[in-house]
């Protein structure tokens, strides 16, 4: 009955009407259980976050083309309905997540088309929804590469990372998310379609860069509707490889050194004991070992020899182990699933911290005593940005029938915020819906400029209100920096008091559990004196 009082009641909407003339009936969705799904992001959101933030939205569209986005944000501009844009939504930072309602635009379902690739240029031009895999195999279909991309590339959308200035894959010799954009198209809050630079053509000129201006916004200055990225000549050989040491602070040293040599890898990350014992529960293969240095190199074969030479002789010098090609090229076929681990059942959120080369012993000892105080079963893994910055990312998991450890547990990704500030480093990747108040003391005075660039182009404050520039709760009532730290503060201490976390080993014995009955159902269902 409920849900039919709801299509009645959706029905006579204005708003609605409005959208079905302008897209069509068929892309606009208002039952609760489809807006239920846009809800939350990869991670999963405590319910209890509706209290305090309208995170259902109360429309859901789908759009084909810019056009369609511009009638969009057109009716939102006229009737002061918020915008929240939602690409595949792998992130974990509720950045695609309304904070108040309104409409969310999915930008993967109808626009995910890739539009051309231009071999005589080297660019490939998408729509905002495409995968990043789908650019790369297009690309590769050509005889060219993709530079960066993130881990999550196999369903990640192209102007979700944008949006979210993200750091993956080839981001050490190629750049992050903004490094490689010749242009966008992109619906902004006026309902003008702007392009921000030029399909063939560096943006290399006197004038505002609005390539630069819109990566890492979050959807709060405009919708991104297309792309259109660099491509590089494809390489002789893509040759990962991999060494173990006995604790991930081991790590550090020969990390400087690479650093501080002409090497330049393609990518460079790693992953600890602790996340390679979590896939061993699941039944993955995994390595037997402290910690796993992945170095991943690309070009012509001969300088890739010369290159693997020079980070033997780095490991050997700091006591590391090199692991076999055949693990070394298991784990780069792995990179996309570094959070396989919610695969025991529990759930598992992340968090980013960015802090030099020289402090990473130091940051990594230091989010482990984090997590040993707080009584969480944790691991870290982690990517090299560039020669001196180091991605540190520890994840945890939680119960996510306990209310009280799974809100406490929240408390985490501001305290490694502070682990990283104590090591000169800072909060990393993006603000979303719970980090946002975190910016203004992050940028000091330069926040005001933000805040001004924010109030030119979108005065009536339709996109993505209540993401990055401050929190706000569906009360209206602001929560600053310093009340998210109180906030946050209190949470840890209550979650220090409480038991020790010990899901694994519980969950563990559920597993087994659960196995032992399906053998013995089969053994009973295949009971030859039973059939008889």
């Amino acid at each position: 009955m409920e849900a039919v009082a709801e299509t009645s009641e959706k029905s006579n909407d204005p708003i609605v009407k409005k959208l079905e003339n302008a897209i069509g009936a068929e892309n606009v969705k208002t039952s609760k259980m489809e807006r239920l799904l846009y809800s939350h992001d990869s991670t999963g959101l405590p319910k209890e976050v509706d209290i305090g933030f309208k995170v259902i939205p109360d429309y859901v569209v789908r759009p084909t083309s810019t056009e369609d986005v511009q009638k969009i944000v057109k009716i939102a501009a006229d009737t002061g309905v918020p915008i929240t844009p939602r690409g595949a939504a792998t992130g974990y930072v509720a950045a695609g997540v309304p904070a108040a309602g309104g409409i969310s635009i999915d930008m993967v379902a109808r626009m995910s088309k890739i539009l051309k690739v231009d071999e005589e240029n080297m660019t490939i031009t998408c729509q905002a929804g495409a995968s990043w895999k789908a650019v790369m195999e297009a690309a590769a279909e050509k005889g060219l590469f993709l530079g960066s991309y993130p881990s999550s590339f196999p369903n990640a959308s192209v102007a979700g990372w944008i949006a979210m200035s993200g750091v993956g894959m080839g981001n050490y010799k190629y750049g992050s998310a903004g490094d490689n954009i010749r242009n966008m198209v992109i619906v902004v809050p006026s309902g003008a379609i702007i392009n921000t630079g030029f399909e063939t053509l560096a943006d290399n000129m006197t004038g505002y860069n609005l390539n630069r201006l819109f990566v890492g916004t979050e959807g709060t200055l405009g919708v991104i509707c297309e792309v259109t990225l660099k491509l590089f000549p494809k390489p002789e050989v893509l040759r990962p490889l991999a060494y173990s040491f006995e604790r991930l602070d081991k790590v550090g040293a020969p990390m400087k050194d690479l650093t501080r040599t002409r090497v330049m890898p393609l990518h460079v990350a790693w992953s600890d004991g602790n996340h390679f014992k979590y896939l061993g529960k699941i039944g993955h293969h995994a390595p037997k070992v402290g910690c796993l240095w992945l170095v991943t190199l690309e070009g012509d074969k001969a300088i890739c020899d010369y290159e693997e030479k020079i980070i033997d002789e780095i490991v050997a010098k700091h006591g590391g182990k090199k692991e076999s090609s055949e693990l070394a090229q298991h784990e780069w076929d792995e990179r996309s699933y570094e959070y396989r681990t919610s695969m025991l059942g529990l759930g598992t959120s992340a968090s980013e911290i960015l802090v030099p080369v020289s402090a990473y012993a130091d940051a990594v000892n230091g989010l482990y005593d984090l997590m040993d105080k707080m009584k969480m079963e944790g691991a870290i893994i982690g990517v090299a940005v560039d020669r001196n910055s180091i991605m540190l990312m520890p994840y945890y998991l939680f119960d996510k029938e306990s209310l009280t450890k799974s809100m406490t547990s929240l408390s985490f990704a501001f305290k490694a915020g502070e682990v990283a500030k104590d090591v000169g480093g800072r909060l990393m990747g993006g603000f979303g819906l719970f980090m946002s108040s975190q910016l203004k003391p992050l940028r000091g005075e330069g926040y005001n400029v933000q805040v001004a660039i924010k109030n030119a182009l979108d005065p009536k404050e339709i996109m993505n209100p209540g993401k990055l520039l401050g929190m706000e709760t569906r009360f209206k009532l602001p929560v600053t920096a310093g009340l998210f730290g109180v906030g946050m503060g209190a949470m840890s201490v209550v979650k220090k008091v409480l038991p020790k976390d010990n899901m694994i080993d519980e969950k563990s014995k559920e597993l087994a559990l659960e196995e032992l009955e399906k053998e013995r159902f089969e053994q009973h269902r295949n009971d030859p004196l039973k059939k008889k």
